[in-house]
């Protein structure tokens, strides 16, 4: 065979012959790499990049869940999910209201350069890019379910409207920006600075949206709630009367009162007392008008003024004093001898009588005449000062001994003298 003829051979159909040994290479290399390739299962968060200005990406683009890479044994026994770098670019994603769906690569780098990627999962992604717009929604607030026995005033908020900025899809949903608060049950008023959400027309909140300014200053005046109730009127009557007098009576008209406040307050409300009613020195009676005076936070529904006629009398009482024994009807051959000295009377009368009573002026008499020797209990007789009666008399009755003389001996018989 000549030389020319073998060089003949040898180049015939040459473009399949480099074809095969190339294949050859790539399985032989594709075996070998897959006989020392590792795979890493853990996410990898796929990031954006060269997101066009003024465009808003819908959802996330989600996350590599396997990546294959050939390292070094101790590079490979550290690596992470922090290890690599996943990444979308969306220079060339159109936007539009809604966001239609467009196919990006996703890339994946190792921040070790010693880790060789292969290949990774998923190969591409779904993006949605949405024109960013704005608009101006007014300011609400939602305060809640008011607790029991507390009313809420009308909310007063700062300011009125905010900017809400985002995708069109979401911002267009908006219908206003509402700051939500909470009645506390202790009562305190509403005055704070409250975090909005962007929420549409039935209250679900739209999201995510920026809102500017993010915060609004809201007021609301908490009380508890008001009732009406009907209560008597007490009357305030004070001072020192003049000596000798008290009060009789006192009448108030009209007798009750409606009143209206916090429930707690007029739920334990007994009555509504009126001004100080003065009746020093006074001695005969008085009608004059006076003021209501509600507790803090009760209003009176109605005449605030009512008369008041207070009555006097003069004053009465009683008042006990000792009082000596003196016998009636005594002889003066007798001896008399008294189980007590003196006795107790109860007094009552005005107190201007009471008052000018001389204790040693009082005594009680026993009545013994006619009686001869021995014991006797005997009743105690007395006779009450003028403007006074007698209202009891401790003891009733007293014990005397009468002791009668001893008889004088008669005189001795005379002997007759002897014839």
């Amino acid at each position: 065979m000549t030389a020319r003829r073998l060089l003949h051979i040898l180049v015939r159909n040459w473009p399949l012959r480099l074809g095969a040994i190339a294949l050859a290479v790539v399985l032989y290399l594709g075996l070998v790499i897959s006989q020392n390739a590792r795979t890493w299962t853990g996410p990898v968060t796929i990031d954006a990049i060269d997101q066009p200005a003024g465009t808003f990406l819908l959802g996330s683009l989600g996350y590599v869940t396997s990546v294959q890479y050939i390292a070094p044994i101790d590079v490979a026994a550290q690596v992470t999910s922090a290890s690599f770098v996943a990444t979308a670019d969306l220079a060339g994603v159109g936007s539009q209201p809604g966001g239609a769906p467009v196919s990006v690569p996703v890339r994946v780098v190792a921040r070790d350069q010693r880790i060789q990627i292969v290949s990774w999962e998923p190969a591409t992604v779904v993006a949605r890019l949405d024109p960013v717009i704005s608009q101006q929604v007014p300011v609400q607030v939602e305060r809640g379910t008011v607790p029991a026995g507390l009313t809420a005033g009308q909310a007063t908020v700062s300011p009125t409207t905010v900017t809400v900025r985002g995708a069109s899809s979401l911002v267009s949903q908006v219908a206003a920006a509402e700051a939500r608060v909470a009645i506390d049950p202790s009562g305190t008023n509403v005055d704070a600075n409250v975090d909005l959400v962007a929420v549409d027309g039935r209250g679900a909140i739209i999201a995510p949206v920026e809102i500017d300014p993010s915060t609004a200053h809201v007021t609301i005046a908490v009380g508890e709630q008001q009732v009406n109730r009907t209560v008597p009127i007490v009357p305030n009557v004070t001072g020192q009367l003049a000596t000798g007098y008290t009060v009789r009576d006192v009448t108030v008209t009209p007798l009750a009162v409606t009143v209206s406040g916090p429930a707690t307050v007029i739920g334990a409300l007994d009555g509504v007392p009126t001004a100080p009613i003065s009746v020093t020195g006074r001695s005969s009676d008085l009608v004059t008008s006076a003021a209501l005076l509600p507790p803090k936070g009760v209003t009176v529904l109605g005449a605030t003024r009512v008369q008041v006629r207070v009555r006097l009398t003069v004053a009465t009482g009683s008042r006990s004093f000792g009082a000596g024994v003196v016998l009636s009807g005594a002889q003066p051959n007798r001896t008399y001898g008294l189980a007590v000295p003196d006795v107790l009377v109860t007094l009552g009368g005005t107190s201007a009588a009471l008052d000018v009573i001389d204790p040693a002026t009082l005594f009680v008499t026993v009545n013994v005449t006619g009686l001869d020797s021995g014991t006797f209990t005997l009743p105690a007789r007395f006779s009450a000062p003028a403007g006074t009666s007698l209202v009891a008399i401790s003891p009733g009755s007293v014990q005397v001994t009468i002791t009668a003389p001893a008889p004088s001996p008669s005189p001795s018989a005379t002997s007759s003298p002897g014839v």
